[in-house]
């Protein structure tokens, strides 16, 4: 706030001359108050046109870094009115009403002309007086306006300050992705010295297909599965007397029934209790051929192989947990025979 008054004309001070006095009066006190002699002979105080104390020799009365300091703060003019403004409304409230009230009086009583005179002059004695204490506090408004300036910088500074803290914790919570690991000087030496890294996960090698074997590794391996199935038959797995004709060869064992069927079987894994695996089943009875070729014996082999081998792995589940139920190879004879 400002402490400058707007002069008026007089006719519209009728209601508040003895405040305006006063207030006046006062303003005059201050200023002889500044323009009178220093104590102890020193030199003699005057103002500026802006109001600043300022010595006779030269020297400033204030601080030169004060001022200074002041200018950089932040200026804080909002929800503020000036001085002025509130004189001038407050005059012009005042003429207004005393306006109205010289209108309404010759309509009324002498009773009422008292009372409406004296409920306007308490009312106006005290909206002068908190008029006349708002003018003694503007005295200070420089200092409270600096106050204010202060505030608000703070406040700016402090945001500024979280701004930063904020800033600085973003960056350390990011500062581990892009953080370089230490060079891997243990493989990369294993892998100059050997020419390979041996500590892949074995997960790498079940998902990567293995190499193609050779015709020296593919007729080892037929020979060791012929030799697992030769010590199974030989080590007690119950034939049928009508499967006794057999041949091992190449990994697998033939089983030929005159007249009946030829099952080829083989071992998929090298534990004893595994069910076997039909390779291929081929029927040997055949129909007439003088007959018509719609009651020719009709034969589908897949669906006879793939209920076999159901046979097969019901017959090794069932022989695990009881001993009373048929071999496997008795099962598979039986199913065939019935076929």
């Amino acid at each position: 706030m400002g402490h400058d008054m707007q002069r008026v004309p007089s006719t519209t001070l009728s209601g508040s001359d003895s405040a305006s006095q006063t207030v006046t009066s006062h303003m005059d006190t201050r200023h002889a108050a500044n323009s009178q002699s220093l104590p102890n002979g020193t030199s003699q105080a005057y103002h500026d046109e802006r109001g600043q104390p300022w010595m006779q020799n030269g020297a400033s009365g204030g601080d030169t870094a004060s001022s200074d300091s002041d200018a950089e703060l932040p200026q804080v003019d909002a929800k503020m009115i000036p001085l002025s403004i509130t004189v001038s409304r407050l005059i012009t409230y005042a003429y207004t009403e005393l306006v109205t009230l010289v209108d309404t009086l010759p309509a009324r009583t002498e009773a009422d002309r008292r009372s409406e005179i004296l409920k306007y002059t308490d009312h106006m004695t005290d909206m002068l007086t908190k008029l006349l204490v708002l003018v003694r506090w503007a005295k200070h408004a420089p200092q409270i306006q600096k106050c204010q300036n202060a505030i608000a910088y703070l406040d700016s500074q402090n945001r500024y300050f979280d701004c930063a803290v904020d800033s600085i914790y973003a960056a350390f919570m990011s500062m581990p992705g892009v953080r370089m690991r230490n060079y891997d000087v243990g493989n990369a030496a294993e892998i100059l010295s050997t020419g390979s890294y041996q500590r892949l996960p074995v997960a790498i090698k079940r998902a990567v297909l293995p190499p193609k074997l050779s015709k020296h590794q593919v007729r080892e391996t037929l020979e060791a599965i012929s030799g697992i199935i030769r010590k199974r038959i030989l080590c007690g797995e119950p034939v049928p007397l009508a499967m006794r004709r057999y041949v091992i060869k190449n990994g697998r064992i033939v089983f030929t029934v005159p007249g009946e069927f030829e099952a080829q079987l083989t071992l998929l894994q090298y534990e004893d209790n595994i069910p076997w695996h039909i390779v291929s089943v081929r029927v040997l009875v055949a129909g007439d051929p003088l007959l018509p070729s719609e009651q020719q014996i009709a034969v589908n082999t897949r669906q006879i192989v793939e209920f076999a081998q159901q046979i097969l792995v019901g017959a090794s589940t069932q022989n695990q947990d009881s001993s009373v139920q048929p071999p496997q190879l008795v099962q598979l004879y039986d199913f065939l025979h019935q076929q």
